[in-house]
């Protein structure tokens, strides 16, 4: 067969698709994204599981009050926030895209993800402070003591600057590494929607 021939048999080929098919192409398209997006959800369970017993370690290992209370702080966060996680997941999890009003569970399913992403990135903006901070005093407190360092108005200057320029720079790098991670199926599914939409 000459290429040309090849060539204009594809229209034909295309026309041949019923509606049926080009919907359960979508909907494939939309469950696949679904599974992807729940995998990332599920490595954010992960992430927070294995990084929970490193402050929990941090808060035994210095033996100033501060920083203690700073790592404690940050250990229950993380406790809260793996529960929070757990349960955003099984809720994601407990969609059904075949269900008959399939439109109103993807809606409610884009919510749930973007809910998700939002809360997270309004708690990191209390965090990324404390974060800091005791990483501040883990390294400080090697070389003077909690009383020393209090009283040094340097130092506690210099700390302000790091938490001024590390909250903002930390916000943003998990804005970017939330899209980077969910943008790409968020944007498919909600593609998805609005066709939903156009169709109904």
């Amino acid at each position: 067969m000459k290429i040309e021939d090849t060539w204009k048999s594809l229209p034909e080929q295309e026309e041949r698709l019923t509606g049926a098919e080009i919907r359960a192409g979508l909907n494939l398209k939309s469950e696949d994204a679904v599974r992807k997006l729940n995998k990332r959800m599920a490595w954010k369970i992960a992430f927070t599981i294995l990084f929970t017993p490193l402050y929990i370690a941090a808060m035994f290992y210095v033996d100033s009050w501060l920083p203690q209370l700073l790592f404690g702080i940050i250990t229950i966060a993380h406790i809260v926030g793996l529960i929070f996680f757990i349960k955003r997941y099984q809720k994601a999890k407990s969609f059904d895209m075949g269900s008959g009003d399939s439109m109103s569970t993807l809606e409610a399913y884009i919510s749930n993800i973007k809910e998700t992403i939002r809360q997270e990135e309004m708690a990191g903006l209390v965090l990324y402070p404390i974060s800091a901070a005791s990483g501040f005093f883990l390294s400080l407190l090697q070389k003077r003591s909690l009383e020393e360092a209090l009283g040094d108005t340097r130092i506690l200057i210099t700390l302000v600057i790091l938490l001024i320029v590390i909250t903002p720079l930390s916000h943003w790098a998990a804005r970017w590494m939330n899209r980077k991670t969910f943008n790409k199926y968020l944007n498919l599914l909600e593609g998805r929607l609005a066709q939903m939409r156009d169709n109904s």
